[in-house]
């Protein structure tokens, strides 16, 4: 990454002959970025853009007229009690993943979310979010409905803006990291500002942010953080702790107050999440209150510490059971699994790596026995402790 200071690009422009207004003014917006972090890479133009992510100017403004930047959609059904559901998965096309890959690395990666988010960030851990919770007596439990999908273009904007950019630079980066999908009612400012100024950009469509691109998860955390700022306080001032793992909202408190208190948080949640556009999963809003199991991301948090639940112990058990044994081994296993060696040993590692990170001395002694099984010659991923 190049980065340059306002006076770098000042000294350079001058050699150029650029106009001093120009480079005043990119010194300026350069300035602007620097001011809000440092590290973020001081984008100008689009054209700047192109060249730094080796992307070619006119796919990139094509792609912001949404005349250009196509989708792959792949479908996931996942299972829901009573129902089916599928999950639509959407993979940028090379050329826009490779600017979004830059995106994501020379601008998003240095937007810090709020510090109750917990997911797509570095450093960030579920374990980290389910340890906010322990002991709790009371647990509100809120999921977010077609998450990625629920926030708009306009929203991603505001969240370049929030960064420094530029206004039009600022609804670039908002159309090359969002895929249009249903009509737009032009009733924001930004979308006057940009109707008198570059009808090219014009657009029947809103954005939103697609489940698949690199550029989503952090801007969905960007985006949030407003609305965690106003449920941390919610939290604070009940005497509760607040944590979000991308659209797994927790609420908790270690007191056993009455279950109309609790409610009334709960109603409090949903009408802020419905204030900023935001659906409630209603289906999957649970409340749990004294003398209840309480799990948050499928770790118990009851106790003093995050713990592992017993069912998920006994399958792990399960499989060194039978990978240990004389009779199946991971042949037999597999076999009975319909599956192949190199999955049983891929997916068992798996679980036992997610065990060690909850409840370390069960995952090391899990581990111990895994490594022991008698395994063909398989492509083993190292163990990071």
């Amino acid at each position: 990454m190049r980065q340059t200071s306002p006076q770098q690009y000042k000294a350079a422009g001058h050699e150029l002959e650029i106009a001093p207004a120009v480079l005043n003014n990119a010194a300026a917006a350069m300035q602007r970025i620097a001011s809000i972090n440092s590290q973020l890479f001081p984008l100008l133009t689009l054209k700047h853009l192109s060249i730094e992510s080796d992307v070619s100017y006119g796919f990139l403004r094509k792609t912001v007229a949404r005349e250009a930047g196509r989708y792959r959609h792949i479908y996931l059904r996942k299972k829901v009690p009573g129902r089916k559901n599928v999950r639509m998965v959407s993979i940028p096309e090379g050329r826009l993943l490779r600017c979004q890959k830059w995106i994501s690395e020379n601008i998003l990666r240095f937007g810090a979310p709020h510090q109750a988010s917990y997911a797509y960030h570095p450093g960030s851990n579920p374990v980290f979010a389910a340890r906010a919770h322990t002991e709790a007596k009371w647990l509100i439990k809120v999921d977010i409905q077609d998450f990625f999908h629920a926030i708009s273009e306009h929203q991603v904007y505001r969240a370049f803006r929030s960064l420094g950019y530029a206004r039009l630079m600022s609804f670039e980066l908002a159309r090359l990291c969002t895929m249009p999908c249903e009509r737009l009612e032009p009733d924001t400012a930004d979308v006057k500002y940009l109707e008198a100024t570059i009808t090219h950009y014009y657009s029947p469509y809103v954005g939103i942010l697609p489940q698949g691109a690199p550029t989503s998860p952090m801007l969905s955390n960007l985006v949030m953080k407003e609305l965690d700022a106003k449920l941390a306080k919610l939290a604070d001032d009940n005497a509760m702790n607040f944590s979000r793992y991308a659209d797994d909202i927790v609420f908790s408190c270690k007191d056993a107050r009455p279950s109309q208190s609790v409610n009334r948080v709960k109603r409090l949640i949903l009408k802020a999440l419905n204030d900023e556009g935001f659906r409630p999963n209603l289906r999957k809003t649970k409340v749990r209150g004294p003398g209840t199991r309480k799990v948050v991301l499928g770790i118990l948090v009851d106790g003093k510490q995050p713990r592992l639940p017993r069912e998920y112990k006994d399958k792990i058990r399960q499989h060194l059971h039978y990978l240990t044994h004389p009779d199946f081994g991971p042949a037999g296993h597999a076999s009975a699994r319909k599956t192949s060696v190199s999955r049983i040993y891929h997916h068992v590692f798996g679980l036992i790596c997610w065990a060690k990170a909850v409840e370390p001395s069960f995952g090391e002694e899990a581990l111990r026995s895994f490594n022991a099984v008698n395994w063909p010659p398989i492509s083993k991923p190292k163990f990071y402790s």
